[in-house]
């Protein structure tokens, strides 16, 4: 495999995640970590998001997706997205020892 083929896997990867490619290099890890986060809750486990929580992450995600709306972001949004994600895993966690025990 070629660069140039390693390089439109790892854009198609990063796009999968919710991530721009071409803004990859100047975002934050933290606020990366929270976008990837966000895109999966909302994509894969939107049922057990509350109203509130599921406007958040849009409002996250409609964030990072601007230039200018991503550099006002701060370690305190990427936060509340993570401990979103941290809810919705104990739900999960909560469903799957259920199923186990029945």
């Amino acid at each position: 495999m070629n660069n140039h083929s390693a390089d439109r896997e790892t854009d198609r990867w990063l796009q999968q995640q919710g991530i721009d490619p071409i803004a990859f290099a100047d975002i934050d890890i933290l606020l990366l970590q929270a976008q990837i986060v966000a895109t999966r809750c909302l994509k894969h486990h939107g049922k057990l998001l509350g109203q509130n929580e599921a406007a958040s992450l849009n409002t996250f995600l409609r964030a990072m997706s601007s230039g200018k709306a991503r550099r006002k972001l701060r370690e305190r949004d990427a936060h509340r997205v993570l401990n979103i994600g941290a809810q919705v895993n104990r739900k999960l966690f909560k469903q799957h020892r259920q199923l186990n025990r029945r």
